[in-house]
């Protein structure tokens, strides 16, 4: 009876690792073809994200349920709760990287919560649109005030040339 029961607790760990292993593959080749497939970054970025997100985690719990110890649970654990954490942040922090070089958006964009947000001289972002002009047929913030961010950021290399350094040199001879 007890040897019984130990094989059918065996098969039980063979078959649930099998089966973590299967979707957790199953999850990373679909962040895969999302890389692949989605149309811009932003959009792949969140196949990566998402998908790759349950696929590494649901391996890791095949890892876990394989070795059957309380070691190797506790750092699958570990991992999945740090990839839980990290793989959203990293995630965000390069899409607004992104958004800031000035990376097209997709034309089927329906909705742009960052339009006109974007200070590209001063490189802040307000909670609310700014005054500048926007240009109806392009989506991206940085050419709203009429130059790309690279192009911002070359002024910058260039101090004599800078609005900053201009700005300030006009008011110290206005003051002096």
């Amino acid at each position: 009876m007890s040897e019984w029961m130990v094989s059918s607790v065996t098969w039980l760990n063979y078959g649930l690792t099998v089966g973590l292993v299967l979707i957790g593959g199953f999850f990373s080749v679909l962040a895969a073809v999302g890389l692949l497939r989605m149309p811009d970054v932003y959009t792949r970025m969140q196949a990566a994200t998402k998908a790759g997100t349950l696929g590494v985690g649901c391996m890791v719990l095949a890892v876990a349920t394989h070795f059957v110890s309380l070691d190797v649970v506790l750092e699958a654990l570990l991992v999945i709760g740090m990839l839980f954490i990290t793989a959203p942040i990293a995630s965000h922090l390069i899409a607004r990287a992104a958004y800031f070089v000035g990376s097209p958006l997709w034309d089927g964009t329906a909705h742009d919560e960052m339009r006109g947000c974007y200070d590209a001289d001063s490189h802040i972002l307000h909670q609310k649109p700014t005054d500048a002009e926007e240009e109806p047929g392009d989506p991206r913030p940085s050419l709203l005030a009429g130059r790309t961010s690279r192009e911002v950021m070359t002024d910058e290399d260039d101090e004599d040339t800078s609005p900053r350094v201009k700005r300030s040199s006009q008011s110290r001879s206005q003051a002096g």
